[in-house]
């Protein structure tokens, strides 16, 4: 079996979903072939660097257009027929590698990967890999939307009831929760000569309010230290280290962390920016969670989502009762563990070796 795994590096957390769910795999059947692919290296080099600049110039810089091309595409599949259209070089990439793997299936985790997936499967009508879909965030858009998806994995109920009322059928929408690490639960690593600490991400491109959140905290005396995670920002990483000489023994300040959720376990608390992977370790982890001010777009979607849930509390209410750490198990623990599933990444894993194998019995493949 040999499965194909469709990702875009908008960032870590959709790279990041892709292989806890391949890692979930072979140690299912360490016989499958597993293939890893970015979806923007399938455009042009140079529009691939086009596309991501401009996405992080938009998510960034201009958060109202964003926003405004966000909600505008909410509702309707306008952007995803254009897309399909705009990208056809990339599809032929695509069939390219699927015939050179011999592909049983794609699985995408990330829109982009899913528009290509969905183009080429359209395109060939016949003798095509299954498409299956990772939602990897706590709302449903559009984006995420097409019909030739055979089979959508989604964190909850709520979503699948999105689905069926656009129209897909209970067979192809399985709720299994946002991918995790698979051994989340294991290689606990205890630091217990270091001071309590309140961890402070932004991501995998560190972007955000990060620095002016830091001040914020330090200069508010809440008594434990913080560790900054700037992952890919290296401008942020170096305003931070003049920062933390102000403040001796108060900062900790970091580049991208391995298994970030390791050091998780260790922290009184986890302050971030709502992306779906990252939020969902920490509800899994049962730490107060507290979402700082989302980038534009899907993780708005999140944070609305998880503080009605009673999951995660924003950062405005963790500065108006930031005891609330101390009483965290009582008031939202239970929230998280209904939210968040430790076993997701195992559950997709066995979906899409079951699936792959029962179509290839039945040798159809076809739309």
């Amino acid at each position: 079996m040999h499965v194909l795994f469709l990702y875009a590096l908008t960032g870590s957390g959709h790279l990041k979903a892709a292989k806890y769910v391949a890692e979930a795999m072979t140690r299912e059947n360490a016989d499958i072939r597993i293939h890893m692919s970015d979806a923007l290296k399938l455009c042009y080099s140079s529009f691939e660097a086009f596309i991501l600049k401009a996405f992080r110039f938009l998510i960034s810089g201009c958060p109202v257009t964003y926003r405004f091309l966000y909600r505008l595409t909410e509702k309707n599949s306008i952007f995803n027929h254009i897309a399909g259209w705009f990208f056809s070089s990339s599809v032929s990439e695509l069939k390219k590698i699927c015939s050179e793997i011999k592909a049983d299936c794609i699985v995408c985790t990330h829109p982009f990967a899913l528009l290509l997936a969905s183009k080429l499967k359209k395109e060939l009508k016949t003798n095509t890999p299954l498409i299956l879909g990772i939602i990897t965030d706590y709302k449903i858009h559009r984006f995420w939307v097409y019909p030739q998806v055979d089979l959508y994995f989604v964190p909850s109920a709520e979503m699948k009831e999105d689905l069926l009322r656009l129209g897909w059928s209970a067979d192809r929408i399985k709720v299994t929760g946002v991918p995790c690490p698979p051994d989340i639960g294991h290689d606990l690593k205890v630091y217990r000569k270091r001071k309590p600490f309140l961890l402070v991400s932004g991501g995998g491109w560190g972007l955000g309010n990060l620095e002016a959140t830091t001040v914020s905290l330090l200069k508010r005396q809440i008594g434990h230290t913080l560790m900054v995670v700037t992952g890919e920002n290296n401008e942020l990483y170096q305003r931070l280290k003049i920062i933390r000489a102000k403040y001796p023994g108060r900062l900790i300040v970091k580049r991208t962390i391995p298994k970030l959720y390791n050091t998780m376990k260790n922290a009184l608390a986890v302050l971030t920016k709502p992306g779906g992977l990252t939020v969902t370790e920490a509800m899994i982890l049962k730490k107060p969670l507290i979402l700082l001010k989302p980038l534009p777009g899907a993780e708005e979607k999140n944070l609305d989502y998880l503080i009605s849930r009673g999951a995660a509390i924003s950062y405005s209410t963790f500065l108006k009762q930031t005891d609330i750490i101390d009483r965290w198990h009582e008031l939202h623990s239970y929230r998280q563990g209904l939210t968040a599933r430790s076993d997701s990444s195992h559950q997709i894993a066995c979906s899409i070796i079951e699936t792959c194998a029962r179509s290839n019995l039945s040798g159809n493949n076809a739309e």
